[in-house]
């Protein structure tokens, strides 16, 4: 993935001007702004009795390394920065992304293992999300479509391999392990995941951190 995402990078570096989606619609989040290229969110379920996406060790993982949702209706999970290769300021639906968490990012550069999103094959579950490398990561990139024509802002995540066309582009869904009782993040033929983003205030959770640490 890292191979494509650079590719594109190099492309639109030497193009003045960006033209297919110009057009296309912005993603919003959930209090209607646009999703700015680069910036941090929060990924939520669009179902309040459910919490947001952040990483989780499963089965014989020492470490989180696996994309999951959150049982927990008051977790937000783990701010995951949103970024396209696209010199753009918002990011549009169709773009290609990558995802990477955040504010996790510091605890797991303790132990050396990247935060970007990655979709694993030959697991049994399917092909599921991941960070952390992996030899057996696909190569492609990560896209927002809208779900629904409401007045909410609710989109699905798409994962679609490198050189692919846009049949081969699979939704991003749910798989329950019943044994640890995690909710994995997969590419699913079922009903895919709707979420929605709410935008992380660093400056705000800087300062509420500095308060627990004074109060501790």
């Amino acid at each position: 993935m890292k191979s494509t995402i650079f590719f594109l990078f190099l492309f639109c570096a030497f193009t003045t001007s960006y033209l297919p989606s110009a057009i296309a619609d912005f993603v919003l989040d959930n209090e209607g702004n646009p999703l700015e290229n680069g910036g941090t969110y929060y990924i939520l379920s669009d179902i309040t009795a459910f919490g947001g996406i952040r990483a989780a060790p499963t089965g014989n993982e020492r470490y989180p390394l696996t994309v999951v949702q959150s049982r927990n209706e008051l977790d937000k999970g783990i701010g995951t920065i949103i970024s396209s290769p696209y010199r753009i300021r918002f990011i549009a639906e169709g773009h290609p992304l990558s995802l990477k968490f955040d504010s996790f990012a510091v605890i797991m550069l303790c132990v050396g293992i990247p935060t970007e999103w990655s979709v694993v094959e030959d697991l049994p579950e399917g092909p599921a999300v991941k960070i952390g490398e992996n030899k057996d990561a696909m190569d492609g990139w990560f896209r927002l479509e809208r779900v629904s024509d409401d007045e909410f802002n609710n989109y699905k995540l798409v994962f679609c391999p490198q050189q692919a066309e846009d049949d081969k582009c699979g939704d991003i869904g749910i798989s329950i392990d019943h044994d640890d009782g995690t909710w994995r993040l997969v590419v699913s033929k079922n009903k895919p995941l709707a979420v929605q983003f709410q935008k992380l205030d660093k400056e705000s959770l800087a300062k509420k951190n500095h308060g627990l640490s004074r109060s501790e």
